[in-house]
């Protein structure tokens, strides 16, 4: 975990620490940093490498806000750690999609294929549920619970499913025959979204989301940074940065 360093004059101004991970979510905040600042905001970005310690951080009021998560990976912290914290508004969505090296259509993967997925609990389900939408498994969770593999009733083609940091995945998108990536991360191995075996995109489920605490919720400066995320100007450094591989959500 590192501190981003500021590049204005933060004399005088109300300090905002905001949790987030590099790329796109720490970038993005970089962006708005210079307009917080005239309103009277230092933004502080806290940069984790890790999808873990953002929410433990705020929940422990060692953060004002922060910006990582979608909403089915924040409720389940929440359900997990018996905490409460709210999502303020949406900022972006990312592509989320398998790819592979080896293969360029899904009626080409072999049998036994190998395929990496992300190991947090609200990924593999995810990943679990779009293999079962596109008829290679089906997985059949308990009702209100996450799907894993243990809920894997077929498989035909006797996919061998291997769980991996999600920070690790795209490096290991040569090892496997199959691998789930975000966005930022085939746009960090140079892979296009419509290169991938399948993709779903701009589901509103999944946009990611400024959270905070049920006390900060109506706090201005956060507010203030809800209003900037949410305007045009962020919207046009998505569009111009990421080129579709990150979306606006709002």
């Amino acid at each position: 975990m590192t501190s981003s360093v500021r590049s204005v004059s933060t004399k005088g101004l109300r300090p905002l620490r905001v949790g987030a991970t590099p790329v796109p979510h720490a970038e993005i905040l970089e962006n708005v940093r210079r307009e917080l600042a005239a309103l009277g905001v230092d933004l502080q970005v806290v940069v984790f490498e890790s999808f873990d310690e953002p929410n433990e951080w705020l929940a422990a009021g060692r953060l004002h806000a922060n910006y990582f998560q979608y909403l089915p990976f924040l409720l389940e912290f929440n359900r997990r750690h018996g905490a409460a914290l709210v999502p303020v508004v949406p900022v972006h969505i990312e592509p989320f999609g398998l790819y592979s090296s080896r293969v360029s259509e899904l009626a080409a993967l072999p049998e036994h294929a190998e395929v990496a997925l992300p190991s947090d609990p609200v990924n593999a389900d995810r990943s679990l549920r779009i293999l079962d939408e596109l008829g290679l498994i089906e997985c059949t969770p308990a009702p209100g619970l996450l799907a894993t593999t243990a809920d894997v009733r077929a498989n035909p083609r006797r996919l061998l499913f291997k769980e991996l940091t999600s920070w690790t995945l795209n490096s290991a998108l040569d090892d496997f025959d199959a691998v789930f990536l975000f966005g930022p991360q085939a746009m960090d191995r140079n892979v296009r979204t419509h290169t991938a075996l399948h993709c779903e995109k701009d589901n509103p489920t999944y946009a990611e989301y400024l959270v905070t605490t049920p006390t900060a919720g109506d706090d201005r400066d956060v507010r203030a940074l809800a209003d900037l995320l949410n305007g045009a100007e962020t919207r046009r450094f998505i569009d111009s940065t990421y080129a579709g591989q990150v979306t606006p959500a709002f």
